[in-house]
């Protein structure tokens, strides 16, 4: 019988964008679909890293430091404090959008099936994810 190959580590430093494209909660903002760029650095030896939000939509200059959220098999970040950003809106014209809390979820033995939602607005009151955020899954 043959043996069964290793399963390849995942990778400890990864830069990547996911594309945020509907509402959970509130009316669907004009913006979308709204690409958002993540990075992480995670050690798995010593489970111990964070991720950061590089940039929304036309904005590249977030750099919001996401912390580790401790969920059990999964990389999950989430980036706790309102910030302002600035983006282009559909029409051309520049949007300022009020970014609560962003959440970034992904499977911790592959990395594969990544996850994003932002709570936006004034009041944090429009909730947008990628389309396979799950119901279950935590704001």
């Amino acid at each position: 019988m043959p043996a069964l190959a290793a399963l390849a580590a995942p990778p400890s430093t990864q830069t990547f964008n996911l594309t945020l494209t509907k509402a959970l909660e509130g009316n669907l903002p004009p913006y979308l679909p709204l690409n958002v760029q993540f990075s992480y650095d995670w050690n798995f030896a010593t489970n111990t890293g964070h991720a950061t939000v590089l940039s929304i939509g036309s904005n590249n200059t977030v750099n919001q430091s996401m912390f580790p959220m401790g969920i059990s098999k999964r990389l999950a970040f989430m980036a706790q404090n309102r910030f302002d950003v600035t983006i282009d809106g559909p029409d051309g014209n520049k949007e300022e959008i009020f970014a609560y809390r962003v959440l970034l979820n992904m499977d911790k033995e592959t990395t594969e099936t990544k996850t994003a939602a932002i709570m936006l607005g004034e009041e944090g009151d429009v909730i947008v994810a990628t389309e396979n955020w799950g119901a279950t899954e935590l704001l």
